[in-house]
């Protein structure tokens, strides 16, 4: 009776239940109007501008190496509440920093490979965005003691305000320097609500956070295997923009993105549960049968999940790409009926990666990111000039298939999935 009471307490699933409800309603929210604000951007924008606006996402994207330090974070923050603000701190200079980096890595590479000016000026106007970024930190508190209420409505409120921002400088025929604008300046606004929200509900003073050297040392250390991953993870998810921009033309950007876009807004949904409910994953570890329940509910459930959105989408590419963006990105059905079956293993993969973390099992998830962002680039190089922007899809489909399986070739994680 001590062991089951002491369980119940330490889980307190009532807790983590309404923290995924808060994030997953809040995701949900900003999700639609965020889409319906894409949707009506991408339209009235035309691919070639909207490939723009892709192009250079990808790019910041692929560049921003520290932001898989979040996810250590985030264990350390559960572990040790108590040096919250070295935590913090810490973490924010590291960000600070990668801002820097990230700056700096793509002037070198406007330099180096011939660009346009409009895309020079997009890169520049997202860097800047870049350098409030940090204060992004924040969200680990909340999140790791599922205080997600107002994180969740304050999230959605920017969402809201943004995204109808972003339709009214469309709707005035500003292009796509604006726009880029406003995306930096989602950056700006939503670090200055997360540091009222962090003053006023947790009582917290970013004034009191201070940088350690040695536990930034140990942060890098920790989240190496992390960043070697979403190095991994956003090589295979953006390169292929990369590549059809300088391989093809931006317009082929744009389509593609287009089907990017409907794929990938069905993670939405599986990330902000996977994230919600990852502490009780982690507090479950000394209860073996009830840590294994856990997790083949989330895998079997998000196969599921996964199979049943790309089987509807897959059908109906050509009506939903249609009324949605319009006659002038109707190619894009052809490339969205190849990549949504990337869906299914996306989001295993992402389940798996969490486990991984949580059992520390870091070799498997270098190997599991790796492996498959290295073939990414090397299917789109041999595919792209053969078959265009549905060859990238393929390369991508192909190399996300490989990141739920290839952790199974090591006996541990067998053990744990299998056994």
């Amino acid at each position: 009776m001590k062991n089951i009471t002491k369980y119940l307490e330490a889980q307190n699933p009532l807790r983590y239940f309404k923290s995924a409800i808060w994030l997953t309603a809040a995701r949900i929210g900003s999700m639609l109007i965020s889409l319906a604000a894409t949707f009506y951007i991408a339209r009235s924008l035309g691919p070639k501008n909207f490939g723009e606006i892709s192009y250079a996402q990808s790019i910041i994207s692929i560049l921003a190496i520290l932001g898989a330090i979040s996810q250590v974070l985030y264990r350390d923050v559960i572990k040790n509440p108590k040096d919250e603000n070295r935590i913090l701190g810490t973490a924010w200079a590291l960000m600070l920093a990668n801002a820097f980096l990230i700056s700096a890595l793509s002037l070198i590479y406007v330099l180096i490979v011939p660009h346009d000016k409009l895309t020079a000026w997009v890169l520049a106007i997202l860097c800047i965005g870049q350098f409030f970024t940090p204060f992004s930190v924040i969200r680990n508190v909340f999140l790791a003691k599922t205080e997600t209420k107002w994180l969740s409505i304050i999230t959605l409120i920017i969402h809201v305000f943004l995204s109808v921002l972003k339709i009214l400088i469309i709707a005035a025929g500003e292009g796509v320097l604006a726009l880029a604008a406003i995306m930096a300046l989602e950056h700006v606004i939503s670090a200055m609500a997360l540091v009222v929200l962090y003053t006023y509900t947790h009582k917290g003073k970013i004034t009191k956070w201070f940088a350690d050297s040695r536990y930034a040392k140990k942060l890098i250390s920790d989240s190496f295997p992390m960043i070697i991953v979403s190095i991994g993870a956003i090589l295979a998810a953006r390169i292929d923009q990369v590549f059809l921009k300088n391989m093809l033309d931006i317009s082929t950007v744009g389509l593609y993105s287009v089907a990017v876009q409907l794929s990938e807004v069905w993670q939405y949904l599986p990330g902000v549960i996977i994230t919600a409910i990852f502490p009780a994953v982690i507090n479950a570890k000394t209860y073996k049968n009830i840590y294994k329940k856990r997790i083949i509910f989330m895998i079997s459930s998000f196969t599921l999940y996964g199979i049943a959105i790309s089987l509807v989408i897959s059908t109906f590419a050509p009506y939903i790409i249609t009324k949605i963006y319009g006659e002038e990105f109707y190619l894009s059905a052809s490339i969205l009926r190849v990549y949504i079956w990337s869906l299914t293993p996306m989001i295993l993969g992402f389940v798996v990666s969490h486990i991984l973390i949580a059992e520390n099992f870091k070799l498997e998830q270098v190997i599991s990111s790796l492996i498959p962002a290295f073939l990414n680039i090397i299917l789109n190089i041999i595919l792209i000039p053969k078959f265009g922007a549905i060859g990238a899809a393929w390369a991508t489909l192909i190399s996300y298939s490989l990141m739920p399986i290839l952790p199974l070739l090591s006996k541990r994680v067998r053990q744990i999935l299998l056994t």
